[in-house]
This record gives C-alpha cells, structure tokens and sequence, in this order.
C-alpha cells in the first residue's frame, strides 16, 4: 500500500531547463508542457501538445499557466485502434522484408 505522502510526491511536476530560456515539465515521467523566453523577455508557455497557453511576464506565471493546463487521456478505444493499425503496418513491414529477402536470395545465386 502507497501512502499518501508518497503519492503526493509522485505527483509533483519537475521541471528542467534545457537550454537558457527553454524549460520542460514532466510529471510522474509524462511530458506536460514547456516555456520558450521570447527575444522580449516574455515567457511562451505551451501546453503537452504544443498548443499554445499565453504569453507571461514571469517565468513563475508561465510555470503556473502550463500546470493548470487539465490533461486528457487517450481514450482506450482511440489506443485499441491505434494500436490494431500499428500491428498491421508490422505485419506489411514483415511480408514486404521476408519478400525482398527471398527475391534478393533468387536473383544472387549462392557462391
């Protein structure tokens, strides 16, 4: 059993900079958000899918906007499919290499 010390810790985002005036988010190892200082020295806060959230004049604003961000799932019948569809190109991508390696054996005789 998890205590909820624990599991708040677990939960509180990290944040890391990347280069001067670039930062990410991660949360529980999931990406959240990053912030872009701009050449005015605003701070570009964008959310886990590159939408963009707004423009702050701190980076502590910034920070605050991209964790208020809520998150969204993925809906388990939009992964199913994604899924079932990356079997398939699996599957295209065996027979495509197991086709040209037999036609690569067929037409380079064995010395």
């Amino acid at each position: 059993m998890t205590s909820p010390l624990l599991e708040l810790v677990s939960t509180r985002p990290t944040w890391a900079r990347v280069e001067s005036g670039f930062h990410v988010a991660s949360r529980d190892g999931e990406f959240v958000g990053y912030i872009d200082q701009s050449r005015d020295g605003s701070f570009l806060a964008f959310d886990g899918r590159s939408t963009p959230v707004g423009r702050y004049d701190t980076l502590k604003e910034a920070q605050r906007a991209v964790l208020s961000v809520p998150t969204t799932p993925v809906p388990d019948e939009l992964q199913r499919r994604r899924l079932s569809v990356l079997h398939r190109v699996a599957v295209v991508a065996g027979v495509v290499a197991g086709g040209v390696a037999l036609t690569a054996g067929a037409v380079v005789p064995y010395l």
